[in-house]
């Protein structure tokens, strides 16, 4: 009697679930574009994977992705009739980018991000971006020869750049939902374009040339007021943003630093290695005054200054070039956000809440006037520990020493 009660308790849990679905009946979405729709509020393309193409072992000459287009005015609704021309069960757990056209998020964004967070298809992993002076749908459409499938493309084109020169600020669902409803933080996302033709990347022949007709590349940050886009900051603007965050590595172009003038036309190349950065607000008689410190450690790697790196004095030389160059930099563009749209991406209304809640409670509604109106200090204090495999430069007018 034990023996087959053991069996039967075996068998319970080896059955099969209730609501399987064979692969051969799927397809996995990695890439989505919402854009206006002609005759309806959205049109949304969808690009999926097609299995067999990608294939190691056996590949075939076929596309590698299929998408398809359709409109409707609820995402929700759109999500699941797009079987109206595609065989399989779209799985939508495993897509990488969710692109929203320039135009779409102008008029607002709320629509789409409500669905995406109500919805359980979705993971919170997906890069959220905005298209920029091309559509939406072009970019999951773009191929690319080292990566079949676009989508995938850009969403470790972004990881990798996030990682080697810092400009982008890894916004998922969440983290836009959190800005969104803050009262002192307005959110920002990567934004994408097209360098080139944008209908010569949709070509599956252009994955046999060594010089691409069409190209997915970073364009910089775009802004949001609320859920309204109000405008975009450049690659460098990007990472400007991303040093008041805690940017981690990025590479820089230093002019040289000469007797206390830049030399023109030369210049240092700084990696920064390491990164901190550090916001404090205080409430002075004149307003609201904002303190960014940034602060970590360099290495240089490559110079064309022409000087001695034997001396101490010319690495104080080159960390006075450096932490001006990020000071200046930084400045510019957090004023930039003061003078034109008046929006503080920067969470420096987050940070005067952290310090100061009942003071921040009385000012939350009007805090972008504020901020608008605040006083900003940047300083930089980076010191640079290597010079990379070698000391002296052999372009270096100075004699060796021991010459």
């Amino acid at each position: 009697m034990r023996k087959w009660l053991c069996i039967c308790s075996v068998l319970i849990l080896l059955t099969g679930c209730w609501d399987k679905v064979e692969l051969n009946e799927i397809s996995i979405v990695t890439g989505i574009a919402i854009e206006k729709g002609e005759n309806a509020k959205f049109r949304v393309t969808v690009e999926t994977i097609n299995a067999p193409q990608l294939s190691a072992d056996q590949p075939g000459s076929g596309t590698p992705v299929i998408t398809f287009q359709e409109e409707g005015n609820s995402l929700a609704e759109l999500s699941e009739r797009m079987n109206v021309g595609l065989s399989r069960k779209l799985i939508y757990s495993h897509t990488r980018i969710i692109v929203i056209d320039e135009l779409l998020a102008k008029d607002g964004v709320g629509d789409v991000l409500d669905f995406l967070e109500r919805t359980g298809e979705f993971r919170n992993d997906f890069n959220i971006l905005i298209s920029r002076g091309t559509k939406a749908s072009d970019i999951v459409k773009t191929t690319y020869p080292l990566e079949l499938v676009p989508s995938i493309k850009v969403h470790k084109q972004i990881e990798i750049y996030l990682e080697e020169w810092g400009g982008d600020p890894y916004v998922r669902l969440t983290d836009f939902i959190s800005s969104l409803t803050s009262k002192g933080r307005h959110p920002v996302t990567s934004a994408v374009s097209i360098a080139g033709k944008p209908e010569a990347g949709k070509n599956i022949e252009q994955n046999s040339k060594t010089e691409l007709d069409s190209i997915v590349v970073i364009s910089g940050l775009s802004v949001f007021k609320k859920d309204k886009l109000i405008g975009f900051l450049s690659r460098e603007e990007a990472r400007d943003y991303l040093w008041t965050q805690g940017l981690s590595r990025t590479s820089l172009t230093v002019p040289c630093y000469m007797e206390g003038n830049e030399a023109e036309n030369n210049f240092l190349d700084i990696r920064i290695i390491h990164s901190h950065s550090d916001v404090k607000t205080t409430e002075e008689k004149t307003g609201v005054k904002i303190k960014v410190n940034i602060s970590g450690e360099a290495k240089i790697q490559g110079t064309q200054c022409h000087q001695n790196l034997e001396k101490i004095k010319t690495y104080e030389n080159h960390e006075e070039a450096l932490n001006k160059y990020i000071e200046e930099k930084i400045l510019a563009t957090i004023q930039k956000m003061q003078d034109e749209y008046q929006a503080d991406i920067f969470g420096f209304g987050e940070v005067y809440f952290r310090t100061s809640p009942k003071k921040f409670k009385k000012v939350e509604d009007n805090w972008d006037e504020i901020f608008s109106e605040a006083e900003v200090e940047v300083l930089a204090d980076y010191r640079i520990k290597r010079s990379g495999i070698r000391n002296k430069s052999f372009l270096t007018d100075e004699p060796v020493s021991g010459q």
